[in-house]
């Protein structure tokens, strides 16, 4: 029988007081497992490499071609294989052991940045390598995302599951406070532009580096299923049928990749709005999106504290604040207005993230957890095609036009499934 949050935390606290201290807090009770400390370590890393990536790369397109169209088509470069292979990311993750899944998308993500970095530094960078570049981190994400997700029930019990999804949310959201201001600083100090970005790639692969070092003393657990005569498409077949057949998860689901489409393109498309709309540089950007970070921080922390109930309504909240909030964000023309705006969008960003994983974790079948957080891994395929469609109409309408349509348009889908969904609003 597992142990119960208060003994473990007793028992770490004779053997590590500052440790203990903080697993004793109800915020951060899953820092009493050691397999979650380990593993949390080499998320911060990760998720520290992948915010400067997400930064960085528009950064440099932007430089290079002064396009929002170039924007959007960069994201969606490394989009199309998240969407057309995730899927099978989570078979891989239901049917091989999920820490090797990782640490071998690690170690191409290091070379992927060590690369670009180089030809950063050379002047050798053109625009067809960081599409090349964007391509295959995106096959590597669609990879090896799915098994980091599954992962989180193998490295905490049961009863600590909500604690560390939101913990892991936080961290997430911790990175993308310090992660993007440090690169926009360095790139910054290293001269500004083009050139100016090559520090900050091979920093990028130091991070992914430390994460792949970082799992190592994880057991290598078993795959959740050996999968069936049928094979991986098989596989894929049965994960696909039982998402349909269950209304619970085809509706979570639905939501968070319904949101992922009309909102978070706005963080593909934020150099774009800083440079055009508030006349900023890369200092700005990297502060406007570690404040956003900051926001889905405080957010994370308060839901890793809640008690497990009303989550499909807070769900379906944190998506109608997402999109008012981003609404009053493309209206900004004074940076100081947006840092307000943005907070907002920082904390409905982190509801609806931790919220739907949450959810899925709590109602999924353990046989198909991979399958089902690959689909949900399809979030930043969705993103980045939300993020082509708005850089499409922003070169007619204008920035700030294109991000409040899609912001409004989350707004109301949300707010008429409270009215109408009675079935996702009373999850729990």
């Amino acid at each position: 029988m597992a142990q119960s949050t208060s003994t473990r935390a007793e028992a770490i606290l004779r053997s590590n007081p500052v440790t203990g201290r903080i697993a004793s807090l109800p915020t951060f009770a899953s820092f009493s497992e050691r397999n979650f400390r380990w593993f949390y370590l080499a998320m911060l890393g990760q998720m520290a490499a992948m915010n400067i990536q997400l930064v960085m790369r528009g950064y440099v397109v932007f430089e290079i071609t002064d396009s929002f169209a170039a924007l959007g088509g960069i994201a969606l470069a490394s989009a199309l294989p998240m969407l057309f292979l995730g899927v099978f990311g989570g078979v891989l993750a239901d049917r091989a052991p999920k820490k090797v899944v990782l640490q071998v998308g690690q170690f191409v993500s290091v070379l992927n940045a060590l690369v670009v970095g180089i030809l950063i530094l050379t002047d050798a960078i053109v625009l067809w390598h960081l599409f090349a570049a964007g391509a295959l981190q995106g096959i590597t994400m669609a990879l090896m995302m799915p098994a980091r997700q599954a992962m989180i029930p193998e490295v905490v019990g049961r009863d600590l599951l909500m604690n560390a999804v939101a913990l892991n949310s936080a961290g997430m959201n911790l990175m993308r406070v310090l992660a993007p201001a440090g690169a926009g600083l360095l790139t910054w100090a290293a001269g500004g532009g083009v050139i100016g970005a090559g520090p900050v790639y091979m920093v990028m692969a130091a991070f992914y580096l430390s994460a792949m070092i970082t799992l190592a003393p994880l057991p290598r657990s078993e795959a959740a299923s050996e999968g069936s005569a049928k094979g991986g498409l098989g596989d894929l077949r049965d994960g696909f049928s039982y998402v349909r057949r269950d209304p619970t998860i085809l509706a979570v689901l639905g939501v968070t990749l319904i949101s992922a489409f009309l909102a978070m393109p706005y963080i593909q498309l934020l150099p774009g709005f800083v440079k055009e709309v508030l006349g900023g540089g890369p200092v700005e950007l990297g502060l406007l999106t570690a404040i956003s970070g900051g926001g889905a921080l405080f957010g994370a922390l308060v839901i890793a504290s809640l008690p497990e109930r009303r989550r499909g309504l807070l769900l379906l909240l944190s998506a109608i604040l997402l999109g008012v909030s981003l609404v009053v964000l493309s209206g900004s023309q004074a940076f100081w207005f947006a840092v307000i705006a943005i907070v907002f969008v920082g904390v409905g960003t982190a509801g609806r993230q931790a919220f739907s994983q949450i959810l899925l974790h709590s109602y999924v079948e353990n046989e198909f957890r991979g399958r089902v957080m690959a689909l949900m891994m399809l979030q930043p395929g969705m993103m980045a095609l939300g993020a082509f469609v708005i850089g499409v109409v922003a070169e007619r309408a204008g920035i700030d036009i294109a991000m409040a349509s899609l912001a409004v348009a989350l707004a109301v889908v949300a707010g008429l499934l409270v009215v109408v969904s009675p079935r996702l609003r009373q999850l729990q």
